[in-house]
């Protein structure tokens, strides 16, 4: 099985059938001794560079291909389709169980220029590759996204190190309860928030409460941080919370003299 791919004129009936193909390769190649005698599947598509005006208009919200369509080079439609999903995925399934429905005004406002500025990487891509060039720099992994700007991402004093509020969440490994081997990202799993804190006193936490876990390293914590891999992370000095989304992103990097201000930003956007 071979894929054969090459450009043609837009807006002009091509012969996709096995001769068709056939005489396309030799006008191309210049090579008459290879013949396509079966076709699995062809077809012919245009390129093309979409993005919705809105995501959401009452009870209707668009997401994936629905939302922003993408030229195929870098491949980032899949990535920022599957991005979507899990942004309002969490934000649909708080509203239903009784957080305000202004969470989900937050989804548009995150992801649409997202969407428009993969919109350009896909067109310079696309670009790169005509002139026979292509890479695949870091960019098109799509780990370096946030949310920095986003009304569920609180202020960040500032910080010399570490991962600021409205950025991924990054993981690490920590010894849990028993002295079993875990991973930040194993506790990130699910449609919980997951509060974080970095050699404090366990008591000065929140309570516990639905929709909320959180894990501590120091007096009474659940948590230990032997490599201090888990404090390099995130930059943080002792004393210092990290509030993560459902999604996986920092919301606030906090002391602990702030936890009242990120209880009450947890109260505003969760059904507690």
């Amino acid at each position: 099985m071979f894929q054969y791919v090459g450009p043609v004129p837009f807006d002009v009936d091509i012969d996709v059938s096995a001769a068709g193909l056939t005489a396309l390769f030799h006008e191309r190649t210049g090579r008459t001794d290879i013949v396509v005698r079966e076709v699995s599947w062809a077809s012919v598509f245009s390129m093309n560079a979409r993005l919705a005006d809105t995501y959401r208009i009452g009870r209707v919200l668009l997401t994936g291909d629905a939302a922003h369509v993408h030229p195929p080079t870098g491949g980032q439609g899949l990535n920022t389709g599957v991005q979507d999903a899990y942004n309002l995925g969490w934000k649909l399934a708080a509203v239903l169980d009784g957080a305000p429905r202004s969470l989900l005004d937050s989804y548009e406002r995150e992801r649409r220029p997202i969407a428009e500025a993969v919109l350009g990487l896909s067109e310079r891509l696309l670009e790169a590759a005509k002139e026979r060039f292509t890479s695949r720099g870091r960019e098109v992994s799509q780990l370096d996204l946030g949310y920095a700007d986003s009304p569920l991402t609180l202020p960040t004093p500032h910080r010399d190190k570490g991962p600021l509020a409205g950025e991924r969440a990054p993981d690490a490994p920590v010894t849990g309860a028993g002295g079993l081997d875990t991973r930040l990202f194993s506790l990130f799993q699910g449609p919980h928030w997951t509060l974080l804190g970095h050699e404090v006193d366990r008591t000065a936490a929140p309570t516990a409460r639905k929709g909320l876990h959180i894990h501590t390293t120091g007096p009474h914590g659940d948590l230990t941080d032997p490599g201090g891999h888990f404090r390099d992370a995130y930059g943080l000095a002792a004393g210092q919370w990290v509030l993560v989304r459902p999604d996986g992103y920092i919301a606030a990097v906090a002391d602990t003299a702030d936890l009242p201000t990120v209880e009450a930003h947890l109260e505003a956007v969760g059904s507690w």
